[in-house]
């Protein structure tokens, strides 16, 4: 951790170690996401250990979990906004085993379900073009 004195304003800038990495997983993550990668073959990929792939990660300030799941929610929310997808077609996309398990990872990431996403996504859009 490094302070950073600016304009009489004190900053705190952290400088994690593994960014490189964490942006390579991101990279994988987003083109392959309709592979369904897991840690396993993530950490196969860099040919490292999970444990220190974990590790790499935590002192990143993250894990792999949190980026796969943000991975996940940026497809869910463009398939929502810019397609008629149906919510079964993208839990399958994104490899969820059924689709209340979705339905509920998305509440979980937005507040809202899916399908009131996409109306109120919809309504939006009509009242900003009407």
């Amino acid at each position: 951790m490094q302070f950073a004195h600016n304009q009489s304003h004190i900053t705190l800038h952290f400088e994690p170690k593994h960014m490189a990495l964490v942006d390579e997983i991101k990279q994988i993550l987003k083109t392959s996401l309709a592979d369904h990668p897991n840690f396993d073959m993530i950490a196969n990929a860099f040919n490292i250990s999970g444990r220190t792939l974990r590790r790499q990660l935590a002192e990143a300030g993250t894990s792999f979990q949190k980026l796969l799941d943000n991975q996940r929610r940026q497809y869910a929310i463009n398939c929502l906004q810019n397609s008629q997808m149906s919510t079964e077609d993208i839990a399958e996309a994104l490899g969820f085993s059924d689709v209340a398990n979705f339905r509920h990872a998305f509440k979980k990431w937005v507040g809202l379900s899916p399908a009131m996403y996409r109306q109120q996504f919809q309504s939006t859009n009509n009242s900003l073009s009407a």
